[in-house]
């Protein structure tokens, strides 16, 4: 691996952390309902986009497989916002 290689791949870590502990402030920070879950999910889905980007090697692969991983990833962040906010808009 080449140093710039591997300064990359620190970075993109170093990144996933960071978002980890954004998640687990946003959790022990004591907000509740769409606001944390709107918080927790952006960046799972920050984490999840580097993950395959970066760590399953998804730069070097066609625009249509990337596109597919990216809307699966998006279809399971976005669900579980939509389901924790149908609660709101029953009332």
């Amino acid at each position: 691996m080449t140093r710039i290689a591997a300064r990359h791949v620190t970075r993109a870590w170093g990144l996933l952390v960071l978002l980890t502990l954004v998640g687990l402030a946003v959790n022990h920070s004591g907000l509740t309902g769409i606001t944390a879950n709107g918080l927790i999910l952006i960046a799972a889905f920050a984490k999840g986009r580097w993950m395959l980007m970066d760590f399953l090697k998804l730069r070097g692969v066609p625009p249509s497989w990337q596109a597919l991983f990216l809307c699966w990833l998006a279809l399971v962040t976005v669900v579980p916002l939509i389901v924790s906010a149908l609660p709101l808009l029953h009332g």
